[in-house]
């Protein structure tokens, strides 16, 4: 598929619905009825209305007119501050650190210019009409309206402001956590990309022509790969652990978790087996989800310091959650990472590539908590993973 076409339709919610519903809130449904009455006239008018207020937003939030020689495109997730501190070593400067989740993100950059701005989305609005006009079968009519309308004036606006930037700058680095829509406009405008992974990648991920890949996994890193030509990949460097594992374990909360069945008993199999368990909860998680642990002997709470501190202050021997990367950071610090999750099937990483299962491998669990002769043994097998 052409790299516009691609861009417009990397949605990961249209893409992993795959023919099927798509998932939509209360926005997008009021979008879709206006959409059913105006069709393309509609599309034209709502989308030239985002792009104004797109367009305003980065004026009002336009700093001076130095372009910085790097730039980090993100998400402000967990993992990215230690991507970026390693980039400025690797630099030797720190990158210019732009959240692409909301407009003033981009402050302190200059805008590009109007013009520019409509000229880019003349050409894409004409490849989102190409799209609508001979769609592919997998994508229901009503979803693809709604998600062209939602990302025609974002591609434009990006495509513009990369465009401006690369002119004041031919020399700027751009890197990016995400495969989202700034990665595809600044591979569009010509830019070499490096692609940092923040966290496990999603099946339905559409990436766009990054040059290099800094993976966390050789499944990740070769999956990637496959679907860009000439991509070089490195596998991000992890430390090898060593032994200093304590009698600890380690839950590290997930925010869509809700079945605390899991943490109960597992927590019952730790304190059998002579384990203090420590929970670090998700910040927007849901606080019942530990209700039956609170007060009980052994068990204590701690969220304060980042998660990398957190692993150096309890030195855990296993270290369980659902399907966050926080198990890959378990692993690497010498522990044995514990999923809670049976459906793992949002991220393209095998989670039993990198963890245990409870509560389907409980022998297996219990046999690594009374034996750490078998502790380091599984561990090693679970590395394997992490090696080229």
């Amino acid at each position: 598929m052409a790299p516009l076409h691609r861009a417009l339709l990397s949605r990961e919610a249209l893409i992993r619905a795959a023919g099927g519903t798509v998932a939509f809130g209360p926005a997008e449904k009021r979008l879709r009825r206006i959409l059913s009455l105006t069709g393309r006239g509609g599309m034209v008018a709502i989308d030239l209305i985002l792009l104004l207020n797109r367009y305003i937003a980065g004026r009002k939030l336009e700093g001076c007119a130095n372009v910085p020689d790097a730039v980090f495109i993100g998400i402000g997730a967990m993992r990215e501050s230690q991507l970026r501190e390693e980039i400025a070593e690797q630099l030797g400067r720190a990158p210019h650190f732009i959240d692409q989740r909301r407009p003033d993100g981009f402050a302190g950059l200059p805008a590009p210019g109007l013009l520019g701005v409509l000229r880019h989305w003349t050409h894409v609005m004409r490849a989102a009409f190409s799209i609508l006009s001979a769609p592919d079968p997998d994508f229901k009519p009503p979803d693809l309206r709604s998600t062209l309308t939602m990302r025609v004036h974002e591609l434009a606006y990006l495509l513009a402001w990369f465009e401006e930037l690369r002119e004041a700058r031919p020399d700027i680095l751009v890197f990016c956590s995400t495969a989202d829509l700034p990665a595809h406009a600044a591979c569009l405008a010509g830019f070499s990309v490096e692609y940092h992974q923040h966290g496990f990648l999603s099946s339905s991920l559409v990436f766009p022509q990054f040059t290099r890949m800094v993976a966390l996994t050789t499944v990740e890193g070769q999956h990637v790969a496959k679907r860009i030509p000439g991509l070089q990949v490195t596998l991000r460097a992890h430390p090898s652990p060593v032994d200093q594992a304590s009698a600890v374990l380690v839950f590290a909360g997930d925010r869509q978790a809700r079945d605390p069945a899991p943490i109960t008993s597992l927590t019952d199999k730790a304190r059998e087996n002579g384990l203090n368990v420590v929970v670090r909860p998700h910040p927007n998680g849901h606080r019942e989800l530990w209700s039956e642990l609170l007060n009980r002997d052994g068990v204590i709470f701690d969220a304060e310091g980042s998660f990398e501190e957190f692993l150096q202050k309890w030195r855990p021997a296993f270290v369980a959650s659902w399907f966050s990367t926080t198990l890959l950071d378990g692993l690497v610090s010498g522990a044995i990472p514990i999923t809670l999750s049976r459906d793992n099937s949002a991220v393209l990483l095998p989670i039993n590539a990198i963890a245990l299962s409870w509560p389907d491998q409980e022998t297996r669990v219990e046999v690594c908590m009374r034996s750490k002769d078998e502790r380091l043994r599984a561990h090693a097998r679970l590395m394997e993973v992490l090696r080229p």
